[in-house]
């Protein structure tokens, strides 16, 4: 494979076992336990990509408030203000639309509603230019739902706007856990896939590993990807070791071995030369 036809991951030693990066315009998973780093390497990827490679990113959360993310990122030394400043970095926190206007929320319904959310969208740092007119994530908003809809209209926004190349999503998870049925989820799911495809995007996509080997969530997010990171916590005698596969990778060749890896003050650093058996 050229070196064209790769992205870096922005972990050194993961471009190590990708024997050089991402196939580009892919779909990938990471998959693991809470506490295994998951969100930490989609932080590496978005932010490094920007910063090494003058790639402009999207982060989407539905789990952390942007500032949690921002002192997130600092604490491994990067500065992502720089880079929002710029418009070369978006942070982009979704989760706060459920409190806004879910079952439990206060909030009227309908256009007044779609206002509400626009303005707190305003304070909570989101660009809200893609909440317009006939938007097709208007019905899941106003049943308080993010879901593959509405991180749709802000992907075609940011493309449109920010010429984004890397995508992160954390996590396709907690939308699983709001479909209506497991079918559904597959098939939002795969249609997504599709979508990120059109839009020669590379994206990585966060997911829930559960059991002792990290099988994902809800047992068809795999299918989807086209590189299937692996995180895990394994317990041994007492102490977590955290361990990194690359299960899967189309399009190019990769290390299959399970290897231990650190988080340090500068992020996530794998011991190739190390393997883990069990």
């Amino acid at each position: 494979m050229k070196e064209a036809e790769q992205v870096q991951s922005g972990v050194d030693s993961l471009d190590i076992l990708l024997k050089g990066g991402f196939p580009i315009h892919t779909v990938n998973l990471v998959s693991g336990p809470p506490g295994s780093g998951r969100s930490l390497l989609c932080m590496q990827f978005v932010y490094y990509g920007v910063e090494k490679h003058d790639e402009p990113g999207l982060y989407i959360t539905l789990e952390q408030n942007h500032p949690s993310l921002v002192k997130a990122m600092k604490s491994f030394g990067m500065r992502p203000e720089i880079y929002e400043e710029e418009g070369d970095l978006t942070l982009a926190d979704l989760g706060w639309f459920s409190k806004e206007l879910g079952p439990a929320s206060e909030a009227p319904g309908g256009l007044a509603g779609m206002d509400i959310l626009r303005e707190r969208g305003r304070q909570n740092r989101v660009d809200m230019e893609w909440l317009k007119g006939d938007s097709d994530a208007r019905e899941e908003l106003e049943q308080g739902y993010v879901g593959f809809r509405t991180i749709r209209e802000v992907v075609d926004h940011m493309v449109e706007k920010g010429g984004i190349k890397r995508l992160a999503v954390d996590s396709v998870a907690a939308i699983g856990l709001l479909s209506g049925s497991s079918e559904q989820f597959r098939k939002e799911l795969f249609s997504f896939g599709r979508f990120l495809r059109d839009r020669k995007l590379t994206t990585l996509l966060v997911t829930e590993g559960v059991g002792p080997t990290s099988a994902v969530r809800f047992g068809v997010e795999h299918f989807l990807a086209d590189t299937h990171i692996c995180l895990n916590l394994r317990n041994l005698k007492g102490e977590f070791l955290r361990t990194i596969t690359v299960q899967k990778m189309r399009f190019g060749t990769h290390d299959t071995g399970v290897h231990p890896f650190m988080i340090t003050p500068r992020g996530m650093e794998i011991n190739t030369r190390e393997f883990v058996k069990f």
